[in-house]
């Protein structure tokens, strides 16, 4: 895929992406000391409240999704993006810990419902390798995140109230400005819903439930460099601290160039599966080595520890490109917001247990803990082909089938084709 995709559907939404990234990448990087430094909460109340607003906000994604796949989802999307922009704003007018948890409460279940809306939009018009697409958009993603960074920085190293403010402001203008962008997606009506199917299909669908359970587990690893790395480095004491910056560009930048090439190939649900079972290994590699920096000289730790962080994003990119591929193909095409929600809401349930799991295994029972950590990867992804076999709906396995016949009627022409020569 190019700089920018060559369906003008695909290369509007990749912008309004990269607007929306970047000021999220503002926002991320000042939120935790414009609320301790500048609104003057706890460091405690601060986690405690987002902690809190992560875990309400998981409940909309599935009610969210649904009614994107009724309503459509450029419709949702934008209104939601609209939504953000204005709460985005409301933390600029916070005071207290429970005005901060109100607002923080909102944005979630906001966040939560978009990505639920995102993820149908991208199933509508991701074309016929929605992966593909998906993995472009983790990309752009990450560039834009990165750009945002940099101007949070700078209101770091400023670290007064206006440019806290600022910032957090400008976020809020990348909501509304992302949505308007949004607009000039076409308008889908929605698929219409087969006979006899149940209205929330994806919470019965035990094959998908399977798959996402062993996918949010995974998907622990993203707090791995986010915050298992830094905890233990700081413990160890003998890696730089510039190491933990160095351990996230590592990662920027391998997900930002790799991502998409890396996903090119992965185009089946087996391959999807194969895919998840290679990351779990690659992690547990990673895992390895980041537990075994502590038994070598400074130096030499600061080698394994880069090493490490690289190993650990190449496996992050293979894991996300089997997530991007099974997400989607083993859902219901007219009920893929509601699939999508789900994939959401058990992924962020996950994370959200990932910081207390860290802080006990890579921490206090490191290095011991990190082999358990790596352990646990590997056998979550080596259990993703037996998740894949559970018997799906009747209405999925009647459409498989038929995908099955018609794969296996083309290679038989082919065969034949080949003979006759």
């Amino acid at each position: 895929m190019s700089l920018l995709p060559q369906d003008r559907v695909q290369r509007t939404m990749a912008v309004a992406t990269f607007v929306n990234t970047i000021g999220n990448g503002m926002y991320m990087t000042v939120m935790v000391m414009y609320f301790t430094r500048s609104v003057g909460l706890p460091a405690s109340q601060v986690g405690l409240g987002f902690t809190v607003a992560g875990l309400v906000g998981l409940v909309a994604g599935v009610p969210v999704g649904h009614l994107a796949d009724r309503r459509g989802p450029r419709e949702v999307s934008v209104v939601l993006g609209l939504l953000a922009g204005v709460v985005m704003l409301a933390f600029t007018m916070v005071h207290s810990f429970w005005q901060f948890l109100g607002v923080a409460v909102v944005e979630n279940l906001v966040a939560s419902s978009n990505r639920a809306a995102r993820g149908a939009m991208i199933a509508r018009f991701g074309g016929e390798d929605k992966a593909v697409f998906r993995a472009y958009l983790r990309s752009v993603t990450n560039v834009g995140i990165a750009l945002g960074g940099v101007a949070g920085g700078l209101g770091l190293v400023f670290d007064t109230h206006a440019w806290y403010v600022g910032l957090i402001g400008f976020n809020a203008v990348s909501f509304v400005v992302s949505a308007l962008i949004a607009l000039r997606v076409p308008r889908m009506d929605p698929l219409p819903v087969p006979p006899g199917a149940n209205r929330w299909l994806a919470l019965g669908d035990r094959r998908f439930l399977a798959c996402a359970g062993l996918i949010g587990l995974m998907s622990m690893q993203f707090e791995v460099l986010l915050f298992a790395a830094p905890l233990w480095i700081a413990k160890l004491g003998h890696a730089p601290r510039w190491t933990v910056g160095a351990v996230l560009v590592i990662n920027t930048v391998l997900v930002a160039t790799l991502q998409v090439r890396m996903s090119r190939g992965v185009d089946t649900v087996a391959k999807g599966v194969k895919a998840t079972v290679r990351s779990g290994w690659v992690f547990a590699g990673a895992a390895a080595l980041f537990g075994s920096i502590g038994w070598v000289p400074a130096w030499a730790a600061v080698v394994l520890l880069l090493v490490a962080a690289a190993v650990h994003s190449l496996g992050e990119i293979v894991q996300q490109a089997g997530v991007f591929e099974l997400g989607y193909e083993l859902a219901a095409e007219h009920a893929q917001g509601q699939y999508q929600g789900l994939l959401s809401m058990v992924t962020g349930a996950a994370m959200s247990l990932a910081p207390g799991i860290y802080a006990l295994a890579c921490v206090d029972w490191a290095p011991a803990g990190w082999f358990v950590i790596g352990a646990v990867f590997a056998a979550a992804g080596c259990a993703m082909p037996l998740a894949v076999r559970i018997r799906p709906p009747a209405l999925l396995a009647a459409k498989e089938a038929a995908v099955a016949m018609e794969a296996a009627a083309g290679q038989a022409a082919v065969s034949a084709a080949v003979s006759a020569v």
